[in-house]
């Protein structure tokens, strides 16, 4: 476990950072005892990144998971915001963890952020004994975020059917004379 600024190798010591008491405060790992926050920790550092730096790109390949400890990043996809996170243990990098695809959108500081970096790779999947707790917790927290989201996306998508077939009536009622 590093800390590190984004980019660079150097350490930075001037923080007096006690990185199990951090993760204890995230809310996806308050189901971990003290041995699986320690595996955690050996899979994981803590990155500073600089306001406007970019931390994934999109179509970018790598199986790090991202945990927001303080600051805000934005989320876009072709250019086009998504979200902003900004709350302690608001993650992302989750959906290429989940499906080994590339990175599917662009994160970006959008204020000076600290992050606790977790290489999903370093999660031994195979140390049932040792790692299954850990990783069943990462898991909870990926679906409870991905439902919320589905039922976001389908809220939007209903809201966007809905003007559509309105959309579609007023086109109707111009083209049969009703209107110019």
């Amino acid at each position: 476990m590093t800390t590190q600024e984004h980019e660079s190798s150097e350490p930075d010591d001037g923080d007096d950072l006690d990185l199990a008491d951090i993760v204890r405060e995230i809310p996806a790992f308050h189901g971990l005892d003290e041995q699986d926050i320690t595996r955690l920790l050996d899979a994981s550092e803590i990155l500073q990144v600089a306001s406007g730096e970019t931390i994934i790109r999109e179509n970018q390949s790598d199986r790090h998971l991202y945990f927001l400890i303080d600051g805000q990043v934005g989320i876009h996809k072709e250019n086009v915001k998504l979200c902003e996170l900004r709350r302690l243990g608001d993650f992302f990098g989750e959906i290429s963890v989940i499906d080994s695809k590339c990175r599917s959108a662009t994160v970006t500081a959008k204020r000076d952020c600290l992050l606790l970096r977790l290489d999903m790779d370093a999660v031994d999947m195979n140390d049932m004994q040792g790692q299954s707790h850990v990783l069943a917790v990462i898991y909870r927290a990926f679906s409870e975020v991905l439902a919320d989201r589905l039922r976001r996306m389908n809220d939007e998508l209903l809201y966007l059917r809905r003007e559509v077939i309105r959309l579609h009536g007023r086109l109707r009622y111009d083209k049969e004379g009703g209107r110019a």
